[in-house]
């Protein structure tokens, strides 16, 4: 009698096993993978909510600082401020393509010139060493993600409309992401 006792796995056998190992790999690599990505536009739209906020507070800032840098004509810097036509001081943001607002670095934070958002001028760049601001217009430091535009839009004799609009692109999406903050200034030294 012959009495062959062959141990092992058959090739149908080892085949089930490996894809069977796959299935239980691979459900947890895609969740682990979209959680990351959706983990970083997370991040992403938090950066560019908070970009879009210092905005509309810089255009505050900037109506508040028009007013005082003449207290005595203080009723008559409304109009100045809140003029469109050509040569006024703000008329780049009543421009459809915006404008650009930052602070400069020196003590009292005051206004930097006034930015046409013409192309990729408002391109926001990544600069660690600036002291009042990661994200700034300045050409030093990388380049980031995020754009942001500020728009004036005249609503009344005494109301500007400020939207302060951020873009980016992420990852592989094509489609643009914008985060907007509207706000309105007033004129509150009206008689």
């Amino acid at each position: 009698m012959n009495t062959f006792s062959e141990k092992g796995f058959t090739l149908v056998e080892t085949l089930v096993s490996i894809t069977i190992l796959l299935i239980i790999v691979t459900g947890p690599l895609t969740i682990s993978m979209t959680s990351a990505k959706s983990t970083s536009f997370a991040s992403e739209q938090v950066v560019a909510f908070f970009l879009a906020q210092e905005g509309a507070e810089i255009a505050q800032k900037a109506r508040d600082e028009y007013w005082l840098a003449d207290v005595v004509n203080v009723e008559t810097k409304w109009d100045e401020f809140a003029a469109d036509d050509v040569g006024a001081d703000f008329r780049k943001c009543f421009e459809g393509t915006g404008c650009g607002l930052e602070l400069a670095t020196d003590a009292g934070g005051t206004l930097k010139p006034i930015i046409s958002c013409m192309g990729t001028s408002c391109r926001l760049r990544f600069n660690d060493s600036d002291v009042r601001a990661r994200y700034t217009y300045a050409a030093v430091g990388e380049e980031s993600l995020y754009t942001r535009k500020i728009f004036f839009t005249k609503v009344s004799a005494s109301d500007v409309k400020v939207v302060s609009e951020v873009t980016w692109r992420t990852g592989t999406r094509r489609e643009v992401q914008k985060v907007e903050v509207e706000t309105h200034l007033l004129n509150v030294y009206a008689n």
